[in-house]
């Protein structure tokens, strides 16, 4: 089998379709439908089974696809080696992260790591927490952030992100040093519609009854400006330029733990590594910071 082989078997698989899976690679579909047929005579086995209604992959084609993945992945973290042994720095970087990381953080972050490394490919996935589990575990991605980690991966903690009681911004809370759910627990209440979220705040004991369960923070935050209702979000779904509507700390805390995740430290490719230096050393610099302000703000 050959690299090309193992390229068109994952694209195949990702457009579920090999028309389209021929137009994203730039061949003719009968020459994909060859690969594939090719392919699968090597192997002995069925990758894809074939229907009126289209294609869709068999339960040993997934399995085959987690390796072919994981074969162009070693593939790739070998030219980078030797590229960055002749000081050539290139590559490709996959990055899986949750909807509120890539709104807030990954914009400066990549932004950031391209000014050092311009030659670098950077592909983004976005999705659920589930999802970016799902693409380490595949090796669809290099590095995922997460707030909810597999227990078989690799994790470097970046930041813990606070539970926030967010009102609008002429509420007669909105002076408060903090609130607690029991203040807020007879108003309208807007929740997030996250699994994960729900669960955190159940385990610390509360229990909103949601009048409106909305997927996103931004409507959310609009809601809360016409005075729709309230909500308890995490302070990395605030954007930097808020509405009229006013964030103030929950009491007691509630937070959550912000992390980057490898599948496996040992087989990282050299510009995933530097992506995660890179990332560390952001951080740290924002938390002194964030310490400096604070201690400013303390002295004053």
């Amino acid at each position: 089998m050959t690299h090309t082989q193992l390229h068109v078997f994952i694209t195949v698989a990702e457009t579920r379709n090999f028309t389209r899976a021929a137009e994203a690679l730039g061949f003719t579909q009968s020459a994909v439908s060859q690969m594939i047929r090719s392919l699968e005579d090597e192997l002995g086995i069925t990758l894809f089974s074939r229907s009126r209604s289209g294609i869709a992959i068999t339960s040993i084609g997934e399995r085959m696809l987690q390796h072919a993945r994981e074969i162009l992945r070693i593939t790739s973290c070998m030219k980078e080696e030797a590229d960055a042994y002749q000081g050539i720095e290139t590559g490709t970087l996959r990055i899986g992260s949750i909807h509120s990381v890539s709104n807030r953080i990954l914009p400066g972050l990549i932004g950031s790591f391209r000014k050092r490394y311009p030659q670098v490919e950077i592909v983004l996935f976005e999705g659920e927490h589930a999802e970016v589990n799902h693409w380490l575990a595949g090796s669809v991605v290099d590095v995922g952030f997460t707030i909810h980690p597999e227990k078989d991966v690799h994790v470097f903690p970046l930041v813990r992100d606070e539970m926030l009681v967010v009102v609008p911004d002429d509420h007669p809370l909105r002076t408060e040093a903090a609130l607690s759910f029991e203040q807020i627990a007879d108003k309208c209440f807007i929740m997030l519609k996250d699994d994960c979220m729900k669960k955190l705040l159940h385990e610390n004991g509360i229990v909103p009854v949601s009048t409106f369960e909305v997927r996103d923070a931004g409507t959310i935050l609009a809601m809360v400006q016409e005075w729709v209702g309230v909500t308890i979000l995490p302070e990395l779904y605030m954007p930097d330029r808020l509405p009229k509507v006013a964030p103030i700390p929950l009491r007691p805390a509630i937070s959550r733990e912000l992390v980057m995740a490898v599948r496996d430290l040992q087989t990282v490719s050299p510009m995933t590594a530097e992506f995660i230096l890179h990332a560390q050393s952001v951080f740290a610099a924002k938390e002194k910071s964030n310490h400096a302000t604070v201690a400013r703000s303390t002295a004053d």
